[in-house]
């Protein structure tokens, strides 16, 4: 009985009530899936984390992606998320200086919870047409968060790579980085320095790669090793 428990309910409504965040809303209840919601149901919290997963990482690009939220709820959001021990908060001396967000483990763990979300979408919800990407979808947002969450980290065991992409009929943006180690992606908009593989291609190349319609240098032109660029393309599962 104890252990079926332990899937339902939790101890720590006790300590909860004792301490409230007197600014934040909380359901009060021993249920685990309440308890869960009160760090995680907030408006905004999952598409945050969904961003920096996606490689977004400081406080003005978040904003620009999340069209509709003020300024006051993402640092608020933020600031909860760091004190749940989800996201670090990095201080950069560059000139200018910069102030970066990462996820740490317990904030990559809620990535299988963004995975089931996709999942119900795409079965109850009507997902988007890649005919609309660069119009109705912006391509940067198709290029960071379709690869972020296609994904297979067992895959990717063992390969340490940086692929830079460069689409040629993306306005907004037109290069990104995709770095992978340690079984996870890592996004980032813009070129890395000195790349293991390097794609020039246009937004249908890019889905061409993403969804292993073709090998790589049938995708666009190539720069490295086509035989690394495959290995790389093998740890996306078809979008």
């Amino acid at each position: 009985m104890g252990k079926a428990l332990d899937w339902v309910a939790s101890g720590t409504l006790k300590r909860s009530l004792r301490d409230p965040d007197s600014g934040r809303k909380t359901y009060n209840h021993p249920c685990l899936i309440a308890q869960t919601l009160d760090i995680l149901g907030d408006r905004w919290t999952l598409l945050i984390l969904r961003d920096l997963m996606s490689g977004l990482h400081r406080y003005s690009d978040i904003l620009e992606n999340c069209s509709g939220m003020s300024p006051n709820v993402l640092s608020d959001r933020l600031k909860r998320l760091e004190a749940d021990g989800l996201i670090t908060r990095h201080y950069h001396r560059d000139l200018p200086p910069r102030v970066e967000y990462a996820l740490t483990e317990k904030g990559w763990s809620v990535r299988p919870i963004l995975l089931s979300l996709i999942d119900w979408g795409r079965h109850y919800v009507k997902p988007f047409d890649l005919e609309s990407v660069g119009s109705v979808i912006p391509t940067d947002f198709a290029v960071r968060v379709i690869p972020t969450f296609t994904f297979d980290p067992e895959r990717a065991v063992g390969l340490h790579a940086t692929m830079v992409l460069e689409i040629s009929d993306c306005v907004d943006c037109n290069s990104w980085s995709f770095e992978i180690h340690d079984g996870q992606l890592h996004p980032r908009r813009h070129a890395a320095d000195a790349p293991d593989i390097r794609l020039r291609t246009s937004t249908a190349g890019f889905f061409m790669f993403i969804n292993g319609d073709s090998p790589p240098e049938a995708c666009g032109e190539l720069e490295g090793s086509p035989q690394l660029a495959a290995a790389i393309q093998a740890c996306f599962l078809a979008a």
